[in-house]
């Protein structure tokens, strides 16, 4: 992708060139969540918004539209950073529009006003910012439309993509809660909207949170949350099934598990982390290394990402030399129940 076609990518989404940055990772096994907790571990003090994905089947990269409100962080202004030890992505900044780095700006008035009044300004403009809102339509990532439809239509996501979605934006939106209710509102349409309006007509007081609750109850999965629990510890990993197909296996019924509130955020790592050692294959080497590394610590989502990534490309470059399958496994093991 190139800078001009970012900048198009930008003004699809209405976002700003210079708070933008699009990122090219030469691979397509990297879920969002995964970028999202890199680009978090990376920038810490500063939120970054994943504006929208994209895939090139082509090449097998994944191109990363990425937005923050206070502008760029430093480590994301060079032409590549690593998000791992192993993997280095390209940088690139959306191009200016065309003249606009040409211009030139006209002397300021104030080259000719005192010092004093500058200060003075200075100070008044501070006083109304702490009184004064935020702009609440800065860096605004507007959700994908939501029908409930079934069969799901093209071109729309399943409610559990749009909704994972939603928890996320509904986070980081830094607006008041009558705002928020009005941008999940704007993005639903046919049945869904219909089931928040009649939650209005039912509940005065209703929340942004609420609408999400009662979209769960009325397009979510039917299951309560002790049958998804019991799901996910009978989730075993296939033969021949590679770790990182696995885990994104558990994770999706995770996901379910918090949604239905029987598992607390806190402890998400340590429940993944022992189902996997769990229900992994007993001979799979990712999942030996795993056990080596977890006995003497508890690993957190991006540390478990990074050495299962590291080991199947140990694993790939090693059967290749040899012309061997990476993920041979004893006949004798039976496949997991999912």
């Amino acid at each position: 992708m190139d800078p001009d076609t970012a900048a198009e990518w930008c003004g699809e989404h209405s976002s700003q060139l210079a708070c933008c940055i699009v990122m090219d990772i030469p691979a397509d096994t990297w879920a969002e969540d995964q970028i999202r907790q890199a680009v978090a571990t990376l920038a810490p003090d500063h939120r970054g918004l994943i504006l929208d994905i994209k895939k090139n089947p082509d090449t097998s990269h994944t191109h990363v539209l990425l937005e923050w409100r206070k502008g760029i962080p430093a480590c994301f202004r060079g032409a590549s950073v690593k998000l791992t030890d192993e993997v280095e992505v390209q940088l690139i900044q959306p191009s200016a529009p065309r003249g606009e780095a040409e211009s030139v700006p006209a002397p300021s008035p104030l080259a000719m006003i005192g010092p004093e009044f500058i200060v003075a300004i200075g100070d008044l403009l501070a006083k109304c910012q702490k009184t004064s809102p935020p702009h609440t339509n800065f860096g605004y990532r507007r959700l994908r439309n939501f029908t409930g439809n079934v069969p799901t239509p093209a071109g729309e996501e399943t409610f559990e993509e749009w909704v994972e979605q939603a928890m996320q934006a509904l986070d980081e939106w830094d607006v008041p809660e009558a705002q928020k209710k009005q941008r999940i509102t704007e993005s639903l349409k046919g049945p869904a909207s219909e089931a928040v309006r009649n939650l209005k007509l039912s509940r005065k007081d209703c929340t942004a949170l609420d609408y999400l609750n009662v979209l769960e109850e009325v397009f979510g999965r039917t299951e309560k949350a002790a049958e998804l629990v019991y799901q996910y510890e009978h989730t075993y990993q296939k033969r021949g099934e590679r770790m990182i197909d696995y885990m994104r296996r558990l994770d999706k019924i995770l996901h379910q598990i918090l949604l239905k509130k029987g598992a607390k955020p806190a402890d998400v790592d340590k429940i993944r982390i022992k189902q996997i050692l769990r229900g992994s294959q007993p001979l799979d080497p990712v999942m030996m290394q795993l056990r080596s590394r977890a006995v003497n610590q508890e690993l957190k989502y991006l540390e478990l990402i990074r050495v299962v990534r590291e080991e199947e490309a140990l694993l790939e470059e090693k059967s290749f030399r040899r012309g061997e399958r990476a993920y041979a496994q004893p006949a004798r093991y039976n496949d997991g129940l999912q």
